[in-house]
């Protein structure tokens, strides 16, 4: 079965989407008007500039890169030494850089801040993918720098998740609170218009429950989509209880197990024989540590 929880599709065809240039462009904007260190009134000659490695892991934020250095600076030329998703090591020289040294110290900072970031998610998540093994790990929405958070997740070897909440319902206990409508109805309407639900449960009885309507009223009824079930705050053991029990009553089938919350690198065995398809986790965007790297200049001679 596969999961629908991988949107890259929606952030790159051949190129990137246009909805991933638009955010490149937002969060490239916003860096560069929070920090207006850069200046351009001292002309500088000619520079090659370098991006070197001081500790190992995985290139994110190549095609990012790439953009901002062909908005800001003029006539330059980028040589990559890695690809998007390489593996580098202690030394590497991961990009040079040739181009005007005003323009290139004006976004100095902004392009380091963004690889080094990017970079940190992606190899924490290739960390946690090994781990994992046969268990997918998931990206949340809880990101600091939403789409560029979710295409660092991708090129570790994670999956994106939802880009936004458009992009797929998810059935919370809110929107059950906010609506006039019934769960089996709510669940009907968004299984008509989408190929990736969602439904959040908290306990046994809750995932038993929802899975019954789901087979009983909605599958049945010729939907061949599958019903992602967020196993939301039971752990890799309570989760393994509820994935048992669903095999048990005849109710798995048809479903996608998704363990959520608190999910820590202490716990990601446990989380890879719970039966879970997939695990998400905020943690691979909000507490990942930045690579670190340097950007060393000297006149083009």
């Amino acid at each position: 079965m596969g999961l629908p929880h991988d949107r890259s599709h929606l952030l790159w065809t051949d190129v990137p989407t246009v909805r991933f240039t638009e955010s490149i462009d937002r969060w490239t904007k916003t860096l560069m008007d929070d920090d207006p260190s850069g200046t351009r009134e001292i002309p500088i000659a000619r520079t090659v500039a370098k991006i070197i490695a001081k500790e190992p892991g995985i290139l994110a934020g190549r095609p990012v890169l790439n953009r901002l250095f062909a908005k800001n600076c003029h006539n330059s030329h980028l040589k990559w030494n890695i690809s998007e998703g390489d593996e580098f090591q202690v030394g590497d020289v991961l990009l040079t850089i040739e181009a005007d040294g005003t323009e290139i110290l004006s976004i100095e900072r902004t392009a380091m801040n963004l690889i080094t970031r990017m970079s940190g998610i992606a190899t924490k998540t290739s960390k946690w993918v090994k781990i994992l093994d046969q268990v997918a790990i998931a990206a949340t929405r809880k990101t600091l720098w939403g789409v560029l958070d979710k295409w660092a997740v991708h090129v570790g070897g994670g999956l994106t998740h939802r880009i936004d909440r458009s992009d797929a319902p998810m059935i919370k206990e809110n929107d059950l609170a906010l609506s006039s409508f019934s769960l089996t109805e709510q669940m009907s309407d968004a299984a008509t218009n989408s190929d990736f639900l969602v439904i959040e449960v908290i306990s046994m009885e809750h995932a038993l429950s929802v899975a019954g309507v789901w087979k009983n009223n909605i599958q049945n009824n010729e939907n061949t989509n599958v019903l992602t079930l967020l196993l939301d705050n039971l752990g890799p053991e309570g989760s393994s209880d509820v994935a048992r029990q669903l095999e048990t009553e005849g109710l798995r089938n048809g479903l996608v197990l998704e363990g959520s919350g608190g999910v820590r690198t202490s716990e990601l065995n446990r989380w890879a024989n719970s039966g879970m398809d997939v695990v998400s986790s905020g943690a691979l965007t909000m507490d990942s540590a930045p690579i670190d790297m340097t950007m060393l200049m000297e006149a083009d001679r």
